[in-house]
């Protein structure tokens, strides 16, 4: 894994993100083929995905990753509330 002091080449840059996105899609994938969200179940079946994104990007980027993709999912969940309460008091 790169640390954060090392300033990664363009290619490198690639790779993270391109494991980055392999491990979402990992992700999304599991949860889409079940009703409930489950972090066990995604944690043992993405574990190789993680596992290179957690290699090919610097720590301080896969937690700046994380964390952004979790805030992003909790904006969408604000959106999605706000238009079913707004079209919930125009009914």
């Amino acid at each position: 894994m790169p640390t954060t002091s090392d300033l990664l080449s363009k290619p490198e840059r690639e790779k993270c993100w391109k494991s980055r996105d392999a491990f979402w899609e990992c992700v999304i994938d599991v949860i889409s083929k079940n009703s409930e969200p489950d972090e066990e179940l995604v944690r043992k079946q993405c574990s190789k995905q993680r596992k290179l994104y957690e290699e090919m990007c610097p720590r301080v980027w896969v937690n700046f990753f994380d964390k952004k993709r979790d805030f992003e999912l909790f904006k969408a969940k604000k959106f999605e509330e706000e238009l079913l309460n707004s079209a919930s008091s125009q009914s």
